[in-house]
């Protein structure tokens, strides 16, 4: 640190140094300079706000509407809509609007919005609990940090078995046993053997004894 000294001082510094006079603390009573490459100074000052914005994570309101006499379909179409925007790491409006004679009835609009915070009690913190708003009851949740997006993974389809060649020995079914041996081929009948030919001495009857 050099201390205060005239302008046209820090400017001959600058210049022998072949550098620049910045003006870095221009509110400090007296402002603060400093002599250093003003390029690289905007290049790491560039850099830094690039990693700055990169680790700020921006957060979007997503409404619902919904109705205090919703049905049993309609209510689970919201609650899977609610879901989404909260896996996405969005925060949920829900907003529920009274109609005519139903703005006499602003226990049922609460009930209704008790049951979407008790159903997502664990995922969700309330930022602004159920309150009215003109006709209409507005609640706010964001979801519980660490809860991010879940993907579904997608199963890879077994590649299909080779065709066993001739005389390969065979593969086994899904459920581990060898198929059965085919029966085997039966054998053919051995040629019966031609009968003996005819001997030319034909055999003498037996005499009987006198």
């Amino acid at each position: 640190m050099v201390g205060v000294v005239p302008l046209e001082e820090g400017l001959a510094r600058a210049e022998d140094a072949g550098l620049d006079l910045v003006e870095v603390s221009p509110n400090a009573s007296p402002p603060v300079c400093k002599i250093l490459d003003y390029g690289k100074f905007r290049y790491r000052d560039q850099r830094k706000a690039r990693e700055a914005k990169k680790r700020q994570r921006t957060f979007e309101v997503k409404e619902v509407k919904i109705r205090p006499n919703i049905d049993g379909h309609d209510y689970a179409v919201k609650m899977r809509s609610i879901t989404k925007f909260l896996d996405y790491g969005n925060k949920v409006k829900v907003t529920l609007r009274f109609r005519g004679r139903e703005l006499a009835h602003q226990e049922l609009g609460a009930q209704v919005l008790e049951r979407i915070r008790g159903e997502l009690s664990e995922r969700v913190r309330i930022e602004q609990t159920p309150s009215m708003d003109g006709r209409q009851m507005v609640m706010v949740v964001a979801p519980v940090q660490g809860l991010g997006h879940v993907t579904q993974g997608v199963e890879t389809p077994a590649p299909p078995r080779p065709r066993s060649s001739r005389g390969a020995a065979p593969e086994a079914d899904d459920a581990g046993r060898m198929p059965a041996a085919p029966d085997p081929e039966p054998a053919s009948a051995e040629p019966e053997a031609p009968p003996p030919p005819p001997s030319d001495e034909a055999p003498l009857p037996a005499t009987p004894e006198t």
